[in-house]
């Protein structure tokens, strides 16, 4: 066991000292190297590097060894009952609250320990079974500790630290110092804790050394030492940009039968006109015939043509249906009125196909027979005195028995033919469906530009800029577009000192912000405050390099 006690902690503490050397010789290296003296003040000897990863953290570890079998090396009496032989590993990180190597700082360990104990005393007694026998092993542990840094001198500092940790010990157990046999083997959970002095040694004196926080610098005075950071890029605030409005958008704005072909349902239902479209035109009885003089249809009919005209001439329009149900009243057989209704429907169809030159394959035409699911609409519209008529409609499936009971009662079918049946005679529910097609400008915005915008990429996103007249013409036209443009703008402008385009970049934001922009809004309260931001900071940077040149 001595071999390998001595060995295996020899070769950490050759790989240590190598790293020390070697980080002594290259001074800008920012390492500390460090020893517990309360460890040496009990003869285990130790040494201790520690790295900064960020400005708040580092990493590092300590090692100790004791080869010797007393507590002063050069006890060698075999008659003291005494051992105490081991090499500890620890490994660690830190938290520093204020700044790596300085004040309040937090940590966590790992422990590893080979040991040879024999009649040992331990305080309160807390390990009996090194007092009372002899024992070799290893100790796994995980532990937390808390502990304060400062500097006394430049190059000097010392650290307070105190902690715990628990772990589990492996070891065999013997009944004599020195005797062979073994009792047992054991494994048991053991708390450890934690104290240490420890003084620390940086080759980077303390005010020469330059704060880690990204690029900072430091600006050395006679008296003072300041310190200034980059700014913080502000998040920079975008939105998808829409495609233009086209011609089928404002005639949906205008007319509510017009609307996007995504919307497109097939018709199940006749509600109750007046609610889900107003367009139709009227029929006499039993006639298929298209009345254009009544003022009413011509009314209807020159607002169909003319919608389907406007959006018909619309280049950004790829699609088109026009949905036309034909109707008819509740009067007369059944398989009558399912073909008139068709027809009804398919003359309307013949006569916008005609007035706007749209081929017969971008109409829809149905005929939905008798206007039942209409007149129940209607009925349960109307006040009360009806309820003999829903009685009929409601329990009686068939239509033509339907219609048999309602001209049974005389006054039921007076007050159906007088108020209800001339708006059951037509083409109703006539409906405009129109699609968009797609918008190269918009689709490039949103699948390549913002995408580079958020990859902070802004020089590629200007060079696209400067590639494509669409792209800049759009950002004339939209907020949004005007919004991202500004930010390539931007940022290309700050990297490359220029002052004009970082003027004319805060320009086209700040017209996106005017123009309802949310997101250019946003950006504007970023740039109010990063802009001198950077300006200030890359005004110490020049003063630094002039201060490195002297």
């Amino acid at each position: 066991m001595d071999r390998y006690l001595l060995q295996a902690p020899a070769r950490l503490l050759t790989a240590l000292l190598l790293t020390f050397s070697f980080s002594q010789a290259a001074q800008s290296q920012d390492f500390s190297i460090r020893t517990n003296i309360l460890w040496d003040a009990v003869s285990e000897p130790n040494i201790g590097l520690e790295f900064p990863l960020s400005d708040n953290w580092s990493i590092g570890g300590n090692a100790a060894l004791k080869s010797w079998p007393r507590w002063l090396a050069w006890d060698w009496d075999k008659e003291n009952p005494h051992i105490w032989r081991n090499y500890a590993i620890v490994p660690e990180v830190r938290y520093y609250l204020e700044e790596v190597y300085k004040g309040v700082f937090f940590g966590a360990d790992a422990i590893y320990t080979h040991f040879n104990v024999s009649s040992v005393p331990t305080p309160f007694h807390m390990y009996p079974v090194v007092e009372e026998s002899r024992v070799q092993g290893s100790y796994w542990a995980g532990g937390l500790f808390a502990g304060y840094a400062w500097w006394p001198w430049q190059h000097w500092r010392l650290e307070l630290e105190a902690g715990a940790a628990i772990g589990l010990a492996a070891y065999d157990r013997y009944d004599c110092k020195h005797c062979g046999t073994k009792v047992g083997e054991e494994r048991v959970p053991g708390i450890v804790p934690k104290l240490a002095l420890n003084v620390a040694y940086n080759p980077v004196a303390r005010d020469n050394r330059k704060p880690r926080k990204g690029s900072s610098y430091v600006i050395s005075g006679t008296d003072t030492i300041t310190v200034m950071s980059p700014p913080v890029v502000f998040t920079v605030h975008l939105q998808d940009v829409e495609r233009p409005e086209s011609e089928g958008d404002r005639v949906a704005k205008e007319d509510s039968w017009v609307m996007p072909i995504g919307r497109y349902r097939p018709l199940d239902y006749l509600t109750r006109p007046g609610i889900d479209s107003i367009q139709y035109v009227r029929f006499p009885v039993d006639s298929w015939e298209l009345n254009t003089r009544d003022a009413s249809n011509a009314r209807v009919l020159e607002r169909l043509t003319n919608a389907i005209n406007r959006i018909k001439q619309d280049e950004s329009t790829d699609e088109m249906l026009i949905s036309i149900v034909g109707l008819a009243s509740i009067e007369g057989p059944q398989e009558r009125n399912d073909t008139l209704s068709l027809r009804r429907a398919k003359v309307v169809a013949d006569y916008l196909n005609r007035e706007t030159g749209v081929s017969r394959r971008f109409f829809e035409t149905i005929g939905k027979g008798e206007a039942w699911d209409w007149f129940r609409a209607q009925l349960e519209a109307q006040p009360d005195g009806r309820e003999r008529l829903l009685d009929i409609l409601y329990n009686e499936p068939d239509p033509d028995r339907r219609e048999a009971l309602i001209r049974a009662d005389s006054r039921l079918y007076e007050d159906v033919r007088d108020n209800f049946l001339a708006d059951q005679r037509n083409s109703g529910y006539i409906r405009i469906y129109y699609g968009n097609a797609p918008d190269p400008v918009t689709d490039e915005y949103n699948k390549e530009v913002i995408p580079l915008l958020k990859a902070k990429r802004y020089s590629e996103a200007v060079k696209k800029f400067e590639e494509s007249p669409d792209l800049k013409k759009r950002a004339l036209q939209d907020a949004e577009a005007a919004n991202a443009y500004g930010i390539a703008l931007y940022f290309t402008a700050l990297d490359n000192k220029d002052g004009e385009k970082e003027k004319e970049a805060i320009e086209m934001i700040q017209s996106a912000a005017r123009k309802g922009s949310e997101a250019a809004a946003e950006n504007l309260k970023g740039i109010e405050t990063y802009g001198p931001a950077r300006k200030e900071f890359e005004a110490w940077q020049e003063l630094m390099k002039e201060e490195e040149k002297l």
